[in-house]
């Protein structure tokens, strides 16, 4: 079961109330200064947030499917109307990414993981999780908690400095996080209260918001059972969030229909996230238009059009355009010399005719392989580990056109050593609906699965809202999965 498995690894990231996050400031991405200037304009964003905001779609990139992330980006809109932030251009982006969390920074950005919107049950739901962040936004909390953060560190040194004894910091950085946690608790009931008012002007039933997180609760409580570590969520560690006298009260006063005759849309949302991945998405590291080619065994990857064809002949990888126009052939050997420079090593096998000959990354100080060009060919040179590989573009009659020359480019351009991201399995996990049969249980569904593990029961009674127990009327619409193998 891939959701409780990458759970042993990313507990700090799967915190899962729908709370905000406080991300620490990453290194910046390398930009010239046109491109800093289009992104700046594209995104809104200047500086720090701008870095910020760059770091997390290069670490977890917008989910490939315009449909869905045109839904959130319109449910998202809905809310944003009613809420103080209504003039501003706030943007919607679901994450590819199978953690269960939603997040805001301080920027006009809603950040929904894709992993989130396989447990919620409802657009409702959905539109509660982005009411309560945009609340977190309005109320200003992430700025407040980084200023509280800055100057708890700073009161920590400054006392150990001043008597010479580090404890005397670490005891006040342990009392700031136990404060910390309290003011997070009261940061997220203030959110409630504005999520709840969003909800009912924007028609939705606010009573969903308790749906959500109740459905976030039994998830944490199941992923902490699995895992073996608590998980806080929401700021509660007893209280469940149905029970909870506030977060009713909140919906009470927020209301401005009878219970139960808000907007649910229970079926706009099955249609929105059938076929949605389930778990690591396999599929995701190729940007669209485009497919991957990894092999663990030699520790390289690489993305070629999707429309072109892929071939393994002897040491050759072989690439045709859909027209059977243009070829790209990438053949590795045995580096001869490791001393030499790429630029040294492609001089070297074409000694003659080669022009145009420059860094792959020109910005990079490191040796990332040598692009160049020879009469009607296109040439590179990149080596990973002890392989030099070799690059070849040709095309039909010796006459590479520019739309040719540039998918060559781009293709020798994204070839480059593996990450743990890049490793793939042969198939995905997706989201399907299928109404329950008379004489189906939960217990049968987890043996008739081919989910292959002890605890595919609970996940899917967690999927489908009826975790510990209880068991769903035949007809009703049931989540499941299923595996679905990746075209090469």
């Amino acid at each position: 079961m891939m959701l409780f498995k990458s759970l042993r690894f990313r507990t700090w990231a799967t915190l899962i109330g729908v709370a905000f996050s406080l991300l620490v400031t990453p290194p910046a991405i390398a930009q010239t200064k046109e491109q800093l200037k289009k992104l700046e304009e594209a995104t809104g964003l200047k500086g720090k947030k701008l870095k910020r905001h760059l770091a997390l779609l290069q670490q977890s990139p917008p989910y490939k499917d315009d449909a869905l992330q045109a839904y959130v980006t319109e449910i998202g809109n809905k809310i944003l109307a009613q809420s103080e932030h209504a003039h501003l251009p706030y943007k919607f982006i679901v994450r590819d990414t199978e953690v269960v969390n939603a997040f805001v920074n301080g920027t006009p950005y809603v950040f929904v993981e894709r992993g989130l919107l396989t447990l919620l049950n409802s657009e409702a739901e959905l539109a509660a999780v982005m009411a309560h962040e945009i609340g977190h936004n309005v109320a200003k909390h992430s700025k407040k908690l980084q200023s509280k953060n800055r100057r708890d560190v700073f009161l920590a040194n400054l006392a150990s400095f001043l008597v010479g004894n580090s404890s005397v910091g670490s005891a006040i950085m342990t009392q700031s996080s136990v404060s910390l946690y309290e003011y997070k608790r009261e940061a997220e009931l203030e959110a409630d209260s504005f999520a709840a008012r969003y909800l009912a002007g924007a028609g939705y039933e606010p009573d969903q918001l308790v749906n959500a997180l109740a459905q976030l609760r039994d998830y944490a409580i199941l992923a902490a059972t699995t895992t073996g570590q608590a998980m806080a969520h929401h700021g509660l560690t007893a209280t469940h969030p149905r029970n909870d006298k506030r977060i009713r009260e909140a919906i009470e006063d927020a209301s401005v229909l009878p219970p139960g005759e808000g907007y649910i849309g229970r079926e706009e949302f099955r249609e929105a996230i059938d076929g949605l991945v389930y778990g690591p998405n396999h599929r995701r590291s190729a940007p669209n238009g485009m497919k991957r080619y990894s092999n663990p065994t030699l520790g390289i990857t690489f993305v070629y059009p999707d429309t072109w064809s892929f071939k393994l002949k002897g040491s050759k990888v072989i690439l045709k355009d859909a027209e059977k126009t243009a070829q790209m052939t990438i053949e590795i050997e045995p580096t001869a010399d490791r001393k030499l420079s790429s630029e040294e090593a492609i001089k070297l096998k074409y000694p003659e005719g080669l022009v145009d000959v420059q860094k792959i990354h020109p910005d990079s100080e490191r040796d990332l392989g040598t692009v160049g060009a020879r009469p009607a060919q296109r040439v590179a040179l990149i080596m990973v580990a002890r392989n030099t590989y070799h690059f070849l573009g040709i095309a039909k009659n010796n006459q590479i056109t520019a739309e040719q020359d540039r998918a060559f480019v781009e293709i020798i351009r994204s070839f480059r050593p593996m990450t743990a991201k890049d490793r793939t399995a042969d198939h995905v996990k997706e989201v399907y609906y299928e109404r329950l049969e008379p004489g189906e249980t939960f217990a049968s569904l987890a043996k008739d699965s081919d989910m292959d593990d002890i605890n595919a029961e609970l996940e899917l009674r967690i999927l489908n809202g009826y975790y510990p127990d209880g068991e769903a009327e035949p007809g009703t619409w049931i989540k499941k999965l299923r595996k679905v193998k990746i075209e090469p």
